[in-house]
């Protein structure tokens, strides 16, 4: 025992802790650089093992501060240095297990008593019989490393069992050639934020932006209607609309409550309202992929979930992004 104990904290070991500290963090630099923060707080500063190798070095300055006598022969200065490193070591660690890191937007001459915490959390809203049960589990997600959650709650007598199936960094939507899918478009509308890209299945009636749109076989009244007859696809709409196809430049005019054949890649225009369908698949389905594995601050993750409630088992998709609720 006690010479297990002169290895691990013998000056030797000290200087063999602190080399492993220092190409941990330029490890851990490269590793943010390819995969974003949370990459590197996943498997260099949030890791256990790193804990473990700042207790260790924190134990063998204290063991080595007593094994040379350093306060009875009063060398100050070795002293000073010693205590400096086992008080940045305790600070570390009152940091990571006591403090509450976050962001607070406080306007010019406003108040504000809300802050949005740095550490991600799943949310969850469970309604039964008219009650609501609201809680929330920490979670940390990195493009790198392995992501895990499964969790077990006994909610108003049910048993609820939740497992992450799948992260998805950067998610974007993609329509895929199936035999056995169903008839989707690729929406491109101007939104508040820019361009916005949408994935419309068949037989939708859903608002986007300024527009009412249905997808369809049957025309819908106060809506854009998008309508399939057979294999061609048709516009209707109680307003006015232009179109301008965009490889010809040509351009043309559709009355109100007239029906015409729809074309892909062309700009619909009304007012303040445009449209682009980008794509068309007769029998497509719906897949989500990564873009980029990086995550950055503006970076939107997906995540794909399995509940389990009393043997009745269903897929859940939800995605977000840093200091925004998830969808």
């Amino acid at each position: 025992m006690n010479k297990l104990v002169d290895i691990l904290f013998s000056t030797r070991a000290a200087g063999l802790y602190l080399l492993i500290f220092a190409a941990a963090i330029g490890i851990a630099t490269f590793i943010e650089n390819d995969y974003g923060t949370s990459a590197a707080q996943k498997l260099v500063f949030k890791a256990f093992w790193f804990e473990v190798l700042l207790f260790l070095f924190g134990v063998c300055i204290l063991v080595n501060i007593w094994r040379f006598r350093l306060i009875q022969q009063k060398k100050w200065a070795s002293l000073t240095f010693h205590f400096s490193i086992i008080i940045i070591i305790l600070g570390a660690g009152v940091t990571r297990y006591f403090g509450y890191e976050g962001v607070m937007h406080i306007r010019e001459n406003s108040e504000s008593n809300s802050i949005v915490s740095a550490e991600t959390y799943l949310n969850f809203k469970v309604i039964h019989e008219g009650k609501s049960y609201s809680f929330a589990e920490p979670i940390l997600l990195a493009s790198k490393g392995k992501n895990e959650f499964d969790k077990s709650y006994s909610i108003a007598g049910k048993l609820i069992h939740v497992k992450l199936t799948e992260f998805i960094p950067n998610p974007v939507e993609q329509i895929l050639d199936d035999e056995n899918g169903k008839p989707m478009l690729k929406l491109v509308i101007s939104g508040a934020q820019g361009r916005e890209e949408y994935i419309v299945p068949f037989r939708t009636q859903e608002q986007y932006g300024g527009m009412r749109l249905n997808f369809g076989d049957e025309i819908i009244p106060g809506f854009d209607n998008i309508i399939l007859r057979g294999d061609s696809l048709f516009f209707t709409s109680s307003d006015t609309w232009s179109r301008m196809v965009m490889a010809t430049r040509e351009q043309d005019t559709f009355p109100a409550n007239s029906i015409s054949p729809l074309k892909t890649r062309a700009l619909y225009s009304s007012g303040d309202r445009n449209f682009v369908i980008s794509q068309y698949q007769q029998r497509g389905i719906l897949n989500i992929e990564s873009k980029d594995r990086k995550i950055k601050n503006e970076s939107m993750v997906a995540l794909r979930l399995e509940c389990d409630i009393d043997g009745s088992k269903q897929d859940l998709f939800s995605q977000g992004e840093k200091e925004k609720l998830a969808i």
